[in-house]
């Protein structure tokens, strides 16, 4: 069997195994939706936990018949009942380590060393060759969870942000709309009026009577009499395609990360000795101590809580970020800090991983560390070096 048909083969074995204990999970998601729409609630099809909304989502893909969906099927039906629950989880990562060992055959650029590290996405509405830490701010604009360029583990959460962000325009002749053009002026009339050339014109005639800003009068005047000249513009929509990009963001980073959602005494050791040189009292305690339960309250990094889930969570790479600690006030200034100390970055759980605790990750790439960064394709086209200094 060659690389390519053993890797297929893996691939629907680790998928098979997974829509089976999958539907473990959805099959009574499934009958209690079915019962309360029988009951009149207007629960969706596609309810959250279902097998379509699995399929929807991409958490279950139909697998050809064959000995690997066979193999998969068994394999499936006795993973023990603890990793039902995450099952998604685990189909994500056996299927993101197959993808990840195919990533060197897309990478045939003479003199190219190989993959360094992970494979992570990251979605834009723009076009570009190599990263810029310049344009930070220029997409979503959020930075919720630092300052720095956003990748994510899974492909999904990537193209997500390339939908959201590609927005449409309005073009008239191959122009962008600009209402202070009277032929532009026009032909947004029209649009708004369904292209009824009548109604156009009476809301024409409104405008350019007298007593209106005079830029809107004059360019309504002007329009009318394009209308009754017989001109007939039209406004077309166009929305970019935008851009996926596929990339290798190396291992040694990524073990650098400040972890968002672990508590400073359980990241990585390259992090807490990073950390520990910031010299700050908050962080150093964390790091060192572990929740001591005092009878009446837990207490942690200098801190007192009513619980020692409370302790832990409060101590978290988040706070870090929050401006709690002396390591800067806003999101750029922390970033500046532990960049400087050495972490060129942040990892957390994304959306569709954060409730179960496990699954794949987004990452924050500080201001500085973008040439760390190798685009591998661009919506499915090989850059081959391009966006290596």
């Amino acid at each position: 069997m060659d690389k390519k048909a053993l890797i297929k083969a893996l691939r629907d074995t680790a998928q098979s195994a997974s829509n089976t204990i999958a539907s473990g999970v959805s099959a009574p998601v499934d009958l209690i939706a079915a019962g309360l729409r029988k009951m009149g609630v207007p629960v969706p099809e596609n309810a959250l936990g279902g097998s379509r909304w699995m399929e929807d989502v991409g958490l279950t893909i139909p697998v050809q018949d064959g000995i690997p969906k066979t193999v998969g099927e068994t394999l499936g039906m006795i993973v023990p009942m603890a990793a039902t629950a995450k099952a998604p989880q685990i189909a994500a990562g056996a299927n993101r380590a197959i993808e990840n060992a195919m990533a060197p055959a897309t990478l045939n650029t003479p003199g190219f060393a190989g993959q360094r590290g992970a494979i992570v996405w990251h979605g834009s509405p723009h076009k570009f060759d190599r990263f810029d830490a310049s344009k930070i701010g220029t997409g979503e604009g959020a930075q919720a969870y630092g300052h720095g360029l956003y990748l994510a583990e899974s492909p999904d959460v990537a193209k997500a942000y390339q939908t959201a962000l590609t927005h449409s325009d309005d073009y008239v002749d191959g122009q962008l709309l600009d209402s202070g053009i009277p032929k532009h002026f026009l032909a947004r009339i029209l649009s708004d009026e369904s292209g009824n050339v009548e109604a156009a014109r009476q809301s024409l005639a409104v405008l350019a009577r007298p007593g209106g800003a005079k830029s809107v009068t004059d360019s309504a005047k002007q329009a009318l009499k394009l209308l009754d000249a017989g001109e007939r513009p039209i406004v077309k929509t166009i929305k970019p395609e935008g851009a996926l990009y596929k990339v290798d963001l190396p291992d040694e980073a990524i073990a650098k990360m400040l972890d968002w959602d672990k508590p400073l005494s359980q990241q990585a050791p390259e992090v807490r000795a990073a950390l520990l040189k910031s010299g700050d009292k908050t962080i150093i305690n964390a790091i060192n101590d572990a929740p001591v339960n005092r009878g009446d309250y837990w207490e942690y990094g200098g801190n007192t809580y009513a619980t020692k889930r409370e302790a832990l969570e409060d101590a978290t790479g988040f706070n870090i970020t929050s401006g709690r600690t002396n390591l800067g006030n806003t999101p750029q200034a922390v970033s500046l800090r532990l960049n400087e100390l050495g972490i060129p970055g942040i990892r957390y759980l994304d959306q569709g991983s954060r409730g179960a605790g496990a699954g794949t990750s987004n990452f924050v790439v500080f201001p500085g560390n973008e040439n760390m960064l190798r685009i591998l394709e661009r919506n499915n086209q090989p850059l081959g070096l391009m966006g290596i200094k």
